[in-house]
């Protein structure tokens, strides 16, 4: 069984493609999304509840926000009924997408993440740039919990899903070798001592960045059957012609 906590931008991708950028990351997130619904019984599904607030968001940007210049199509207000309609659907009492509550164990474990994010200069992309920010909060907590989801269900069986290169990014580090004198000079036995959890690599799910994986990727995760997955009936997506 895989357990794939997925953020925000996943969600809005596979509802309303249009709204990643990247085509090979749309591409990837519709067979993900596909294979799961295909085979509830070998992946399930967690989502953040703040990342539903945002996955709405990204709906109501695209359809009342012509003004932004994120927006390249605005789509009117039946096709936003139909996907806020869908999304509903698919959340509800854990139909589809399982709401995963945050909670003290989550905001806890930033003090796990944190430290790391802020002490080293981590750029999401390969080349070198001169202003690096920190990730937000809430990529913070999406690692926490996904700590807490490898807790319970075992780091190998639980991927973060994204297209946020930051995120991935802070994740890879955090799951790299990190040296013992860096980690007491962030005091990181503070959070061990929250959190009651010993730092290490393997506390820390595994993560899938759609924009960069590739098929090889997929196949690794979730089988052959992934680059195969049939279109589910009856499922509302809004694809722009």
């Amino acid at each position: 069984m895989k357990y794939l906590l997925i953020d925000a931008n996943i969600a809005a991708g596979y509802y309303l493609p249009e709204s990643i950028s990247n085509r090979n990351a749309a591409r990837n997130i519709e067979l993900i999304i596909n294979h799961a619904r295909n085979r509830k019984e070998e992946v399930f599904i967690y989502m953040p509840n703040f990342c539903v607030a945002e996955t709405v968001s990204v709906f109501i940007k695209c359809s009342f926000g012509k003004w932004n210049k994120h927006v390249k199509k605005p789509i009117d207000t039946r096709v936003y009924q139909s996907l806020v309609n869908q999304f509903q659907k698919d959340i509800h009492n854990g139909s589809f997408l399982y709401h995963l509550e945050l909670n003290r164990y989550h905001i806890l474990g930033i003090n796990l993440v944190a430290p790391i994010d802020h002490y080293f200069k981590i750029s999401k992309r390969k080349t070198k740039q001169h202003n690096i920010n920190p990730a937000s909060t809430f990529d913070h907590l999406i690692i926490s919990m996904g700590i807490q989801l490898a807790k319970i269900h075992g780091s190998e069986n639980v991927f973060i899903v994204t297209s946020d290169n930051r995120l991935a990014t802070i994740i890879n580090k955090c799951k790299s070798k990190i040296m013992p004198e860096t980690l007491k000079k962030i005091k990181i036995a503070i959070a061990e001592k929250l959190c009651s959890i010993k730092f290490s690599k393997d506390i820390f799910p595994n993560y899938l960045n759609v924009n960069t994986c590739t098929d090889k990727n997929l196949v690794s995760i979730f089988g052959q059957s992934v680059l195969n997955a049939k279109k589910p009936i009856g499922i509302y997506r809004w694809i722009s012609k």
